[in-house]
C-alpha cells in the first residue's frame, strides 16, 4: 500500500431537468431524427437490454445509447474500467427511464423522455472540487441551526424551495459527522495554506458552528444528568409524530401529546425493554402525555446562542427524547476529535466538551451502563449492560454495545485528560471480559442467523457499520496495552467481512489506522470518492431494471446485486444501507437533500491522515 495516494480530475456527471416546453431546451431535440443502434455484435453487458434501445448519438470516442429502460454511456478508451460502461437512469439522473431522443450541442447531452428533458454534462472535477460543491449544497440547503442532517424539498429537485423545518432521528449522530468532516478540512487547509487563508477560516467556522450545535443537543433539555436529545425544534415548527416529544417552559418541561405518548403502558413495554424484565409493577396504566419533569438545568450561553440568535427563548422549544447509542458513539467521537483539533486554539469551546463528556460518561456509570429517560428506565437502543448482554437480542448487540462503552471511557480519559471514576470504571468492565466481547461479533451472528436460515448479510444493521468503525478506531488508537489493543484489532477484523465489500474510505481508513499491518484497496477508496455524485439530492434508482448484473438470492430470500455499482448509479443515502441491495426503487421521489458528510467525512479524513493528496 504506498502512501500517499495521488487524487486527480475525474469525469463527474450533472444531469438538469426541464419541462418539454421550457425555453431553455433546444427546438431541435424535438426534430431530431434517431436510429435504432445496431447492437449485435457489441462487446460487454449492457444495462439494458439489446432490444430495448430505440436511438444513439456519438461524440468522438463516446457513444450514448437510449432505451426504453434508461441511457447508457459508452467510451470504449476510458481511463478506468469502470468508466467504458455508465447507466443514467430516473430518479437519480433522468426524470423517467423511457428515452424517446437525444441531441448533442457543444458537449451537452440533450435527452428527451416520456415526461421531460434532461441535460447531462460531464466534467472533470478533482475530489477536493467535489467536496466544495457539496459542502457548498449542505450549508446553503441542509443546514438547521448549525444541524447537518437532511432537509425536505416543498418541490420534487427545486433545492430553492427547502422547508423551513425539519428533523431527523439522528439529527445529532449526522451533525458529529458533519462536524468530524469539517474538523479534518479545517486542519488540512491550516496544515497547507495557512491559519488565515479564507479556505481555512470558512472551514474552521463550519466546523465549530456543527461541534456547538451537537453540545447543545446534550443541554438543551434542561435535565443536568448527561442526557442527550434526539434532536430538538423552535416553538414556531410543527410537532412530529414520530417519537417522544418534550416541551419546555420555565424550569419544567411537558411531555406532548403524540401516538407514541399514548401508548398505554411503561417506558418498559413502550420501548422495547425485553420481555424477561417485565413485571406487573412495572406496568402503569397512563400514558407518558403531559408527564411534567424538571428543566431548570441552565444551557450554555454560548450553545444556546444557536437559537437566541434568531429571536428565540427556551421557552417554547421542544426536544426529542428516546435517544440511542448511534448519537452516544457519534457525540463521543466529535468531542475528541474537536478537543484534539479545536480545543487548544478555543479553551472557552474546549471546556464546553470537557463538562459535556463528563456529564455523559457520569450518566452512563450512574446509571448501570444504559442510558436512561426521564423515568429512569434505558431508552431503546443504548443499553450496554450485563443485564442487556443476557437477553436474546443483547447476546448479539454485546459484541459491537462492548465496544461502543469502552470506548467511550478511553475518550473520555483523553478529553479531560482525568483517569480516577472513569479508568476505575473501565478496568471493571475489562474484568467482566467486555473487551473479549468485541471479537466475537461475526461468530455470533453467524449463529443467531444460521438459526433462522438466513445469512448475516440479512440481518445487519447497516448503521451498525459506522458505530463499530468509530467505537473500534478509538479503542486501537487510545488504548496503549498491547494485549487490549490486540484485542480490539480482532474485534475490528471480525467486522471485515461485511465492511471490506463496500470499498468505503470512510471504514476502511479507519480500520488501517487501527490495524496498520492490514492492505486497503486504495484504488477501489478513490474510484469511491470519484464515483460519488456532486449533489446529494436523495434519489432512488431501480436495480431491477439492469441486464448486466447478476443477482443472488440469499438464504432467507433477499436478494443483491452481484458486483458493487458506483455510488453515481445507486440510490443515495447515508452509512445505513446495503449498497449491494436490488431493489425496484424507481421512484425515491427526489423531495428531500442529505447532508454531504458521507463524502467529506471519508475525503477530508484521507487527506489530514496522509492516505491521499492532490
Amino acid at each position: 500500500m504506498r502512501l500517499p495516494y495521488k487524487l486527480t480530475a475525474q469525469p463527474t456527471r450533472f444531469c438538469k431537468q426541464f419541462a418539454a416546453d421550457s425555453p431553455d431546451v433546444p427546438k431541435a431535440l424535438f426534430s431530431v431524427v434517431n436510429q435504432v443502434p445496431d447492437l449485435s455484435g457489441f462487446p460487454l453487458p449492457l444495462p439494458s437490454r439489446k432490444k430495448d434501445y430505440t436511438c444513439f448519438v456519438c461524440d468522438g470516442g463516446v457513444t450514448w445509447y437510449g432505451a426504453k429502460t434508461g441511457l447508457t454511456r459508452y467510451e470504449p478508451g476510458a481511463a478506468r474500467e469502470d468508466l467504458v460502461i455508465q447507466f443514467f437512469a430516473a430518479d437519480r439522473d433522468l426524470q423517467d427511464n423511457c428515452v424517446l431522443g437525444l441531441l448533442l450541442t457543444d458537449g451537452v447531452l440533450w435527452v428527451r423522455t416520456e415526461t421531460g428533458v434532461t441535460s447531462i454534462e460531464i466534467r472533470l472535477v478533482t475530489p477536493e472540487e467535489k467536496a466544495k460543491l457539496l459542502l457548498e449544497e449542505s450549508r446553503n440547503v441542509v443546514d438547521r441551526r448549525g444541524m447537518y442532517s437532511q432537509k425536505r424539498l416543498a418541490i420534487p429537485r427545486d433545492l430553492s424551495s427547502k422547508m423551513p423545518y425539519g428533523h431527523s432521528d439522528n439529527d445529532g449522530g449526522f451533525t458529529a459527522g458533519f462536524s468530524v468532516a469539517e474538523m479534518f478540512h479545517y486542519a488540512v487547509c491550516k496544515r497547507e495554506k495557512g491559519p488565515d487563508h479564507p479556505d481555512t477560516i470558512a472551514a474552521r467556522e463550519a466546523a465549530v458552528r456543527a461541534c456547538e450545535a451537537c453540545l447543545l443537543l446534550m443541554h438543551i433539555h434542561g435535565r443536568g444528568d448527561g442526557f442527550i436529545a434526539r434532536s430538538y425544534m423552535c416553538p414556531d415548527e410543527p410537532v412530529p409524530e414520530d417519537g417522544v416529544y418534550f416541551r419546555l417552559h420555565g424550569d419544567k418541561a411537558t411531555c406532548l401529546d403524540t401516538p407514541a405518548t399514548r401508548k398505554v403502558g411503561s417506558f418498559l413495554s413502550m420501548y422495547g425493554v425485553d420481555a424477561d424484565r417485565s413485571d406487573p409493577a412495572n406496568i402503569s396504566e397512563s400514558s407518558w402525555a403531559n408527564m411534567e419533569i424538571d428543566a431548570s438545568h441552565p444551557v450554555p450561553e454560548r450553545l444556546a446562542k444557536l437559537y437566541t440568535d434568531l429571536g428565540y427563548s427556551r421557552d417554547g422549544i421542544f426536544y426529542k427524547a428516546d435517544t440511542s447509542s448511534d448519537e452516544v458513539t457519534l457525540h463521543f467521537m466529535q468531542m475528541t476529535i474537536a478537543h484534539d483539533i479545536l480545543g487548544e486554539d478555543d479553551p472557552e469551546l474546549d471546556e464546553l466538551i470537557k463538562m459535556s463528556a463528563r456529564g455523559l460518561m457520569a450518566h452512563i456509570i450512574d446509571h448501570n451502563y444504559e442510558f436512561c429517560d426521564c423515568t429512569g428506565e434505558p431508552t431503546t437502543w443504548a443499553k450496554w449492560s450485563e443485564r442487556y448482554f443476557s437477553t436474546g437480542i443483547g447476546y448479539i448487540d454485546a459484541c459491537l454495545n462492548s465496544a461502543e462503552v469502552l470506548a467511550y471511557h478511553k475518550m473520555t480519559m483523553h478529553i479531560t485528560g482525568e483517569e480516577g471514576r472513569w479508568k476505575e470504571s473501565y478496568d471493571k468492565l475489562i474484568a467482566q471480559g467486555y473487551a473479549d466481547l468485541p471479537q466475537k461479533h461475526f461468530d455470533r451472528l453467524t449463529q443467531s442467523t444460521m438459526a433462522d436460515g438466513i445469512q448475516p448479510v440479512e440481518d445487519i444493521m447497516f448503521g451498525d457499520h459506522m458505530l463499530a468503525v468509530v467505537s473500534l478506531w478509538m479503542l486501537c488508537t487510545l488504548e496503549t496495552d498491547p494485549v487490549l489493543v490486540e484485542k480490539y484489532r480482532k474485534g475490528f477484523r471480525s467486522w471485515r467481512s461485511s465492511l471490506e465489500r463496500e470499498y468505503d474510505p470512510g471504514y476502511d481508513l479507519p480500520f488501517a489506522l487501527a490495524c496498520p499491518d492490514e492492505e486497503i484497496d486504495m484504488d477501489r477508496l478513490a474510484q469511491w470518492l470519484y464515483r460519488m455524485n456532486a449533489s446529494r439530492l436523495a434519489s432512488g434508482v431501480s436495480t431491477t431494471e439492469r441486464h448486466d448484473t447478476a443477482v443472488h438470492t440469499l438464504l432467507g430470500g433477499k436478494k443483491e446485486t452481484s458486483w458493487l455499482i458506483p455510488n453515481d448509479e445507486h440510490f443515495i443515502s447515508k452509512y445505513d444501507r446495503n449498497p449491494f441491495e436490488y431493489k425496484n426503487e424507481d421512484s425515491g421521489g427526489c423531495t428531500h437533500v442529505e447532508s454531504c458528510y458521507p463524502y467529506t467525512f471519508a475525503y477530508w479524513m484521507g487527506r489530514y491522515y496522509g492516505f491521499f493528496t492532490e
